[in-house]
């Protein structure tokens, strides 16, 4: 393409630049006559003004003839200036040689030349400058010429010009010094000058021309019949004024030497005036000559300029022909080239495709095949992994063996990255194992030391240690969930809701501060029992870390199509849109849990949710609550869920497997709720105001093994250790008369009893209305 670029430019250029010349030539050839004729216009002029400042009074009507002749060949001479300004401008100018400085002092020089008051000298000059502008455009030809000939060429016609310049030049002074028989106002020596350069140069030109055409023009112009007369008569002319020069001499030296004064004198002078010679031709003779020699020299400049130009046009049209055959040439090898580099880049883009397409395939299929087998847990072997790419030894070649060493490179790092990654894992299991049989270990201890205390103070302070300690082990639950284990805890049968969610509100921190209700009458499979009390914790921990201390935390749930749904809203600050998105899409596809993770985002529990969430198909999204806080709606799916017609469990069947012993009831006054056991620890039986624990029971002696060979749990009784004055009943006081109301007082009653029935009846409809 740069070759065809270059090859066309540089043809069309030259086929301009040929054109251009062509039409140069063209334009030229076009100004020949209006040249031919501007220059025998001021030749004329110039001629018949020098005579009528000699004193000759038969010029005038002449002279103004030929200043209107003058005047029509610059007219014609300017517009025929315009079509080679078209051409090319950049050499003629604005002012050519003076041209139009000459042409506004034109009619200032031709009214002194009329009142007399302009010098001869002074008129020939200005005539002589303005034929300059001929000769100044012939050099701009000559210059401007596209070949060495033609310049040659046009040098040759310029040197005709400048011959029969200076032929008109002495004709114009020799009718001065034929008016005038004194001294003339331009030197002989200017005319002997003219006289003798167009001589000489005429002779030159002859012996250049030996042969042809040209030489034969010369030969007649020199032989003719005008030449000779024009010669014999400039002799004559010349002769004559010596002649003058030397009878003035002799006049004023016979005259000094005379003492008959002026008497003597003037007969001196009509005896000198005698003795002069007679010129050899009349004055119409002599001017016919002259303008048959002019014209027949302007005949041979015009004759060699067109022939330059027309060599101009044949150089033009030969360049034009060679640049259109060279650019033809250029278009013929530029387009053989294309082919060539055509068939040679579909080769090398075929290439270049298989290479992309394999590489494509390393990259979009067999590397996530091997990061899946090796999260699997597969041995890899990456020299086995790892593809041949044979593409040459070219330098595709050798970006295919650089693409098989990076895909080399990746495999290598991913085996050490999964290596690296299950030792973190397996670091991860060891710490949570132990920090779990400590921990269970630790509740051990508080339960047997929560059976024999009975201060209530030192109770009480067991049962705060009892709930750091179930807190502790879901600390060390969350290192085995994300290092891929399964936590220890675990039931055989199922659990009814609210115990689950129970459970996981007692192992957060600020317990006291969450409320659980509308619950469903809904039991859960036990194997998953464990997990969905760790989600919910993790949950309902965040609901009131991230909310203002005074504030609750509510829990609710409801069954809908799919499932059970449990919320759990909060009253904190909420978080931004895009938080929320991003948290959302991390809990519906969880990202591979590193240490890289760990580092860049604290919220750890968040992490835990979303495997055990994906682990059993749990559902959880999180949106802006009620209150502009959070809620974190959790879907359980129906296939996590069991018919309530289910046999009634066992104290046994509702321990939590991990603490062998049976759970305190939840301190309320009544009676149903306090006899329901519940899973989890101490603190998850904690309702919405926490009452204070009652004094430690008596401990009875060893109990006996129930039916499934564990011993049965110590059960407390209520009021055992109480001092009898607060265990004898209080007696009643009666009741106060209730006071009589008025009637603003019972409207108002009545408004507060419907607005409350109204409020609890909208309460109750919202869970509908989200879930449809």
């Amino acid at each position: 393409m740069t070759l065809l670029v270059v090859g066309v430019g540089a043809a069309g250029y030259l086929v301009a630049e040929g054109t251009k010349a062509k039409e140069w030539a063209v334009q030229n050839q076009n100004a020949i006559p209006h040249t031919r004729e501007l220059m025998e216009a001021v030749q004329q002029e110039r001629r018949l003004t020098l005579a009528q400042l000699a004193g000759d009074d038969t010029v005038p009507p002449a002279l103004a003839a030929a200043r209107i002749r003058l005047d029509g060949a610059m007219r014609g001479l300017i517009e025929v200036s315009t079509g080679l300004r078209e051409v090319d401008d950049s050499k003629i100018g604005d002012d050519v040689a003076g041209f139009n400085t000459l042409l506004s002092q034109m009619t200032q020089v031709r009214m002194a030349t009329d009142a007399a008051q302009l010098q001869p000298s002074d008129a020939y000059m200005f005539y002589n400058r303005i034929l300059d502008v001929i000769s100044v455009g012939t050099e701009i030809a000559e210059q401007s010429a596209p070949d060495t000939e033609i310049g040659v060429a046009i040098a040759d016609g310029m040197r005709f010009l400048n011959a029969a310049e200076s032929m008109a030049r002495s004709n114009a002074l020799g009718v001065m010094l034929a008016t005038t028989t004194g001294p003339t106002p331009i030197p002989i020596e200017e005319f002997l000058r003219q006289v003798g350069f167009y001589h000489n140069e005429i002779g030159n030109l002859s012996a250049e021309f030996p042969t042809g055409p040209m030489h034969d023009r010369l030969q007649q112009l020199t032989g003719s019949t005008n030449w000779q007369q024009l010669s014999l008569m400039e002799t004559a002319l010349a002769q004559r004024y010596f002649a003058a020069q030397a009878n003035a001499a002799t006049s004023t030296s016979s005259g000094s030497n005379s003492s008959n004064g002026s008497s003597s004198s003037s007969s001196s002078t009509a005896t000198g005036s005698s003795k002069l010679p007679a010129l050899p031709l009349s004055t119409t003779d002599w001017q016919n000559a002259a303008a048959e020699v002019n014209r027949s020299m302007i005949d041979v400049w015009i004759s060699q300029n067109r022939r330059s130009q027309e060599l101009a046009e044949e150089k033009a049209d030969t360049s034009a022909a060679n640049s259109l055959y060279a650019g033809g040439g250029v278009l013929v090898v530029s387009i053989a080239a294309f082919l060539i580099a055509l068939v040679l880049a579909n080769r090398i883009i075929r290439r270049l495709k298989r290479l992309r397409k394999q590489t494509f395939a390393l990259a979009d299929e067999r590397l996530p095949d091997t990061m899946r087998r090796l999260n699997a847990g597969e041995t890899i072997d990456p020299a086995a992994e790892t593809p041949v790419l044979d593409f040459g030894h070219d330098e595709i070649g050798q970006v295919a063996r650089a693409f098989q060493h990076a895909h080399a490179a990746a495999i290598a790092a991913a085996v050490a990255e999964a290596r690296t990654r299950e030792g973190v894992k397996a670091v991860f299991l060891n710490i949570a194992h132990r920090s779990q049989i400590v921990v269970h270990r630790q509740l051990e201890i508080l339960d047997e030391a929560e059976r024999r205390q009975e201060d209530p103070a030192l109770l009480d302070t067991l049962f705060r240690l009892d709930h750091l300690a179930t807190r502790e082990r879901r600390n060390a639950e969350n290192l085995t969930i994300l290092g891929g284990g399964q936590p220890g805890r675990q039931w055989r049968n199922p659990v009814p809701l609210m115990d689950l969610v129970r459970s996981s509100v007692g192992e957060t921190l600020d317990y006291a501060r969450v409320r659980v209700s509308r619950l469903p009458e809904v039991h859960v499979v036990g194997t998953v029992v464990a997990d969905l009390i760790h989600l919910l914790a993790e949950l309902v921990d965040n609901a009131t870390a991230f909310s203002p201390p005074q504030s609750r935390v509510e829990v609710s749930g409801n069954v809908v199509g799919k499932g059970v749904v449990t919320e759990i809203s909060d009253q904190g600050m909420g978080m931004p849109d895009s938080e929320l998105t991003r948290l959302n899409d991390m809990l519906r596809t969880p990202p591979d849990f590193g240490v890289a993770a760990l580092s860049a985002d604290s919220r750890l529990g968040l992490f835990v949710v979303a495997q055990l969430a994906v682990r059993h198909g749990v559902t959880v999204r999180l949106s802006e609550s009620d209150y502009g806080g959070i809620k974190a709606i959790v879907l359980i799916p129906s296939a996590l869920i069991v018919a309530d017609s289910i046999a009634p469990q066992s104290p046994s069947e509702l321990t939590d497997p991990g603490r062998r012993r049976r759970l305190a009831a939840p301190m309320t006054s009544e009676p149903a709720e306090a006899a329901q056991p519940v899973t989890g620890s101490v603190a998850t039986l904690a309702l919405e105001s926490p009452a204070p624990y009652s004094p430690r029971p008596h401990i009875p002696p060893a109990p006996q093994p129930d039916g499934d060979g564990r011993p049965a749990l110590p059960r407390r009784s209520r009021q055992t250790n109480l001092a009898p004055e607060l265990a004898e009943p209080t007696p009643a006081q009666p009741a106060p008369a209730a006071p009589a109301r008025s009637a603003e007082q019972a409207r108002d009653l009545m408004s507060a009893i419907e607005n409350g029935t109204r409020q609890g009846r909208r309460s109750a409809a919202i869970p509908d209305e989200q879930e449809g």
